[in-house]
């Protein structure tokens, strides 16, 4: 088993909130699923002057804590997306947040090399080991940690290359018997 988590890839498709404060709504995804969704107003960044124009992505690129799909995406990925979590519809672009709700405390910190702030919360991981028995079958996943990335397994990342999905890039963490 490989484990890999979004990664941006170059000349990606960009997307970011038309509101700065939308910014901590999508950092703050921890896991739980999301109630009384108010969606924020999303717009594509255009390409700097002099920039080449950016490739049409089908993930446009937020950030690895917070996929973005738009409606090709959704539509070939919701039976195995919605498994782990919810499609949540954004303003503005025809695109949809996916919020992962499947949580597992999956990293083997023993064995991982991390940075701890002061109080014990971590940093930062510089070098994953994950715990391939609490991960099981699980395609999609998160860990019990604030900002954590989306993690995907090999066979969801050969799932989206198999359906041609353009503008995605993973990269991979941990590979099991490493």
């Amino acid at each position: 088993m490989t484990i890999y988590k979004f990664a941006v890839c170059e000349n990606q498709e960009w997307i970011v909130s038309v509101s700065a404060e939308d910014f901590e709504t999508f950092l703050a995804m921890d896991g739980r699923a999301i109630q009384g969704w108010a969606p924020p107003v999303m717009t594509m960044l255009e390409a700097d002057h002099g920039a080449e124009e950016p490739s049409y992505s089908d993930f446009p690129w937020l950030g690895e804590h917070a996929p973005i799909l738009k409606k090709p995406a959704v539509e070939a990925l919701a039976p195995v997306l919605t498994r782990y979590g919810q499609l949540m519809p954004l303003k503005g672009e025809d695109v949809w947040l996916f919020n992962v709700t499947n949580v597992l405390d999956a990293l083997d910190k023993e064995r991982s090399s991390i940075v701890y702030f002061d109080d014990g919360d971590i940093l930062d991981i510089e070098r994953f080991v994950f715990k391939v028995e609490i991960i099981g079958s699980a395609e999609i996943f998160k860990l019990p940690t604030r900002g954590s990335p989306v993690f995907v397994t090999d066979g969801f990342v050969t799932r989206v290359r198999d359906l041609g999905m353009r503008g995605v890039s993973f990269a991979p963490l941990w590979t099991s018997g490493e």
